[in-house]
């Protein structure tokens, strides 16, 4: 039995944001209809085949002003493996100090992406000093 859905999805590669309707039959995608650009049936075919996110955290720190460095991938994660990287990095503490684009962490699970600082973190000063 052939199983036929019909969903719309917003795309949001330029600001026209169309709605396109995409059919799907036994899980492939048959039609994409109501695009105004390729780059547009680009976005709805992956945002439907593997998703990706761009992700950005943050991480303890060590030593710094603040308790939080921010952090981001260096490119988009697979959507159904950000919560696991939330977790991979939930008990990494780094040492301050930390410069803008430092690598915190190499290869995030496997998934070729390294996180690396999105700003510079100075150690915090002692009491009484200048």
């Amino acid at each position: 039995m052939k199983k036929k859905e019909v969903r719309v999805i917003t795309c949001i590669i330029c600001p026209v944001g169309c709605k396109a309707r995409v059919t799907i039959e036994n899980g492939k995608i048959t039609k994409i209809e109501d695009v105004e650009c390729p780059r547009g049936e680009e976005y709805v075919t992956r945002e439907l085949e593997a998703p990706v996110r761009d992700f950005f955290t943050t991480v303890r720190i060590k030593g710094a002003k603040t308790p939080v460095l921010p952090v981001r991938a260096t490119q988009p994660i697979p959507k159904d493996k950000i919560l696991d990287c939330v977790s991979e990095l939930a008990s990494t503490i780094v040492d301050a100090p930390v410069k803008a684009g430092d690598v915190i962490a190499k290869n995030l699970l496997g998934l070729g992406a390294d996180i690396v600082a999105t700003r510079d973190l100075d150690q915090a000063k002692e009491k009484g000093q200048k």
